[in-house]
Order: C-alpha cells, then structure tokens, then sequence
C-alpha cells in the first residue's frame, strides 16, 4: 500500500535535512593570504600598531597579526594560520598556535606571532571554519616598536589586548579580547544539534499518527 511508503520519505528528509546542517560545521576549508600582502618585512608592512601588542614592542622580535575580515558569521574563524618566511638562515615555515603565538577572537578572528627580528613574510595559508575567499596581513610590531605613518588600507583588529604571544610553541589561551578558536563553530554544531532533535520529533510524531489513523481504518474494514 502507498500508505504505508510514508516513513520512508520521511526518513529520507530527515537525513537529508541532517546532512544539510551538520555537514557544514564540520567543512574546514584552506585560503590563502591577500597576495597585496606579500612579500614584506615588518618594517615593510604599511601598518604598524604595537598598542595591542602584549608585552611589545619587542627589541629582538618582530610580531606578526593576520586578520580574518568580514562578516564572522560566514567568514568563520581561524583554525591554524601557517606563514613561509625568508630568513638569514633560509626558507622557514610556522604555524599558528602549534608554533608559537595565538589565535583568538576580537569581532573577527585574529593570530599572531613573535619571530625574530628581520624575517620577510613571503606567503601564507590558513585553515578556517567559514567561507572566507581570503585573509589579511593587517599590521605588524617590528621590534623596537617603530610606528608607521601610512594608513591601514586593510581591516585592522581591535585594540584589546590579546595573551601573551611569545616565541615558543605555545597552545595558551589569549586573554581578555575573546575566546580561542580550535575547529568548528560552537554555534553551527549547537544550531545542527537542534534541528535534528526537531527533525526526529517530527517524523515520530508523524509516524505514530499514521499508524494510529491504519491501525484505526483497519478495525473498520474488520
């Protein structure tokens, strides 16, 4: 009986609509840096700010801070930002915060890093929970605290104080600004997690009311 092909359809929209909604909090992607961003040294850089630096300016390290713009609803958040570096001593790859410095959270995701004095930033990649197609170089502190002049033609962070950056591996959580980021979205799993639960109930409640109304028109035909 086609009657009796409903729980079917309806298991079928029920893990479709599951997979629609989970699927994407889990969807980590890789971007690469703004490519008007690279090569630079951080004196290079346009823009320098020490102000939310913590602990900084260094006098023998450069700091480094990328910008994950736009809106943080889509955008997401960074997982790990990984940077290629010229340096005396040759090519050198770090990973943010497996590396060293942090990632946190202050209106948009942010990381940084402290690296030795000097170094030029030749390229870099994240990994990030959203849909982002790019992120920024937004400033740097090169050691000494030299200031720039120029404008910001980028996003630049919030001025809060973020946790100790440091120049060892450090997976510590920053300070005040906001909270670490380590993979996907709380939200979009809290949001996923919810809609399923709402899934499942409708198709209960479906099911046991057309069995009840079968089981009701078979006792007629009796």
């Amino acid at each position: 009986m086609r009657l009796f092909r409903l729980p079917s359809l309806l298991a079928g929209i029920a893990a479709a609509g599951i997979m629609a909604f989970a699927s994407p909090a889990w969807a980590n992607m890789t971007i690469n840096i703004n490519p008007g961003n690279v090569p630079t040294t951080a004196v290079g850089h346009s823009d320098h700010e020490c102000g939310g630096v913590p602990g900084g300016p260094y006098g023998d390290k450069d700091v480094w801070v990328f910008n994950l713009a736009g809106n943080h609803d889509t955008t997401g958040d960074f997982v790990t930002v990984t940077a290629q570096f010229s340096t005396p001593d040759g090519p050198k790859t770090f990973t943010i915060p497996t590396d060293g410095g942090a990632i946190y959270l202050s209106g948009h995701s942010k990381a940084y890093i402290a690296l030795p004095a000097g170094y030029t930033l030749t390229g870099a990649s994240a990994e990030i929970t959203g849909t982002a197609s790019q992120f920024v170089l937004t400033h740097t502190c090169p050691a000494g605290g030299s200031q720039s002049p120029s404008p910001d033609p980028s996003p630049s962070p919030s001025s809060s104080t973020p946790g100790d950056p440091g120049g060892s591996p450090s997976n510590s959580t920053p300070g005040t600004p906001g909270l670490p980021t380590t993979g996907a979205a709380v939200g979009t799993i809290a949001v996923s997690g919810v809609t399923i639960i709402a899934v499942g109930a409708v198709v209960l409640f479906l099911l046991n009311r057309r069995r009840k109304l079968e089981l009701a028109r078979l006792s007629e035909l009796e």
